[in-house]
């Protein structure tokens, strides 16, 4: 009867091993929905006859039924590291849209409120004062234009400023994020080698530390390598964020003003060396670049095109005269010439220098002023160059850097989402194909049981008919 007792063995290894696989298929169905959840798959092994010679008898053959040999997680491991990279590259694209964007909102361009609108209504006034150089009106409203727009210059460069430290506390949040997340994945390596050791199946705990890989490809670009004990490394820039159960930490360190960034650059470190980090991906690259560029450049661009407008305006002031027939005094603080800095110094409409004639003395000996207006005229002049030229130059770029990288991010994203599909197709929940494992593990059940019921059979005839 052993050949009996052995079939039965047999059919309770199928019924062990086909509940199992329909446990397998229900953790998928649960899962179907849980973001960063891996299906899994029941992997079934013959477990085959007795090959070991013995003196006197043999094995007939036969094997010993079935053992689910493993629980596998169906991820494609070259997908991963490819989408974590190209996700990296699209969190580095559209910060620095995003980055761009704001600057453009600071400026307010187009529009009637914008810096470009401020210089023509400013050009414009000192038209208006060529054209009646003795209306007080007409001097008093060119004042009036010339404080809105050294106004107008404070608030772009006071926004760009203020968009530079969110963007540094912006920092600083991710790299918490990233010491956080770096800690959690080496404690989730510790629990996966342990439970590999003991011959378990971590694959919740993968999916857990899969999930904040993803994360950290995403806030600062990493890349990874999987361990023979089923531990993962993350590296950033070639040097290791996490090895094995061990985890290092970043710092932020460098400037903490955009004033101060031409001598100490915003930079990423080690903080177990002090090193650079080599981060050039993710939300962390972008921003890094826009701290140390893109935002001081723009900030040098209208500091340049406060400087000039100081500058030009002043210097032609000084060549006319007054009302008084003094020569023009100051029209801009010159000691001021930063965009945030841009004052307007005067105050009396008559000391605006119209007059391009030195004043001419009487027969009384008293001082005729001329109001020929044709120094203002120079001035009006000035529209479309210099400062003028400047700014528009600044927009120009702004713009064709602001379309280009929303091109690149929606490229970007293209990419991004067929990789996506691709993943998701190695390791998403299809419920249509769970549905149908279901079917068949309940069939391969219902047959080992029926199997096992005819064995019961068998063996209740061979019992009690031999002992009848």
């Amino acid at each position: 009867m052993g050949t009996e007792f052995g079939t039965i063995g047999s059919a309770l290894s199928a019924l062990q091993a086909e509940r199992k696989a329909l446990e397998v298929t229900g953790q998928n169905i649960a899962n179907s929905s849980t973001a960063g959840y891996t299906r899994q798959r029941a992997v079934f092994q013959a477990v085959g006859g007795s090959v070991i010679p013995a003196m006197y008898s043999k094995s007939d053959g036969v094997g010993a039924g079935v053992n689910l040999s493993d629980v596998q997680r169906l991820q494609d491991t070259f997908l991963e590291q490819r989408a974590n990279t190209e996700n990296g590259t699209l969190s580095n694209l559209s910060t620095t849209q995003g980055t761009l964007s704001d600057i453009e909102n600071s400026f307010g361009e187009p529009g009637d409120g914008g810096l470009q609108a401020l210089l023509s209504s400013y050009w414009n006034g000192w038209d208006d004062v060529a054209n009646h150089p003795d209306d007080a009106s007409a001097r008093t409203a060119l004042i009036g234009t010339a404080q809105s727009l050294a106004s107008g210059l404070n608030v772009a460069a006071g926004s760009l400023s203020a968009q530079w430290n969110s963007s540094r506390q912006s920092l600083g949040s991710i790299v918490g994020q990233v010491n956080d997340a770096a800690t959690n994945i080496a404690s989730l390596n510790k629990a996966i080698i342990a439970a590999t050791s003991a011959g378990n199946h971590p694959n919740d705990l993968m999916d857990q530390r899969d999930l904040l890989i993803r994360q950290l490809a995403s806030s600062i670009g990493v890349t990874t390598k999987v361990n023979d004990n089923g531990s993962t490394d993350v590296l950033i820039g070639g040097s290791s964020l996490v090895s094995g159960s061990l985890a290092r930490q970043l710092t932020v360190s460098g400037a903490t003003a955009v004033d101060q960034v031409s001598s100490s650059p915003v930079t990423l470190n080690w903080a177990d060396t002090a090193q650079p980090v080599n981060a050039t991906s993710g939300d962390a690259g972008g921003l890094l670049n826009a701290l140390n560029s893109t935002i001081p450049s723009y900030l040098t661009q209208l500091d340049g095109v406060a400087a000039q407008l100081v500058t030009s305006v002043n210097t032609q002031q000084a060549a006319g005269y007054d009302l008084t027939g003094a020569a023009g005094g100051p029209f801009f603080d010159p000691a001021k010439t930063t965009a945030a800095g841009i004052t307007v110094v005067l105050t009396d409409p008559d000391g605006v220098a119209a007059s391009a004639n030195a004043p001419t003395i009487d027969a009384n000996g008293n001082p005729v002023v001329s109001l020929d207006g044709s120094n203002a005229q120079k001035l009006a002049n000035f529209s479309g160059t210099g400062a003028d030229a400047a700014y528009r130059q600044l927009v120009v770029r702004l713009g064709s850097e602001s379309q280009s990288a929303q091109q690149k991010t929606t490229t970007q994203q293209s990419v991004v989402q067929q990789i996506q599909a691709s993943r998701d197709s190695a390791a998403g929940v299809d419920l249509d194909e769970e549905q149908t494992n279901l079917i068949t593990y309940q069939q391969a059940y219902n047959a080992a049981a029926k199997f096992l019921s005819v064995l019961d059979g068998v063996l209740d005839t061979l019992i009690n008919h031999t002992l009848v």
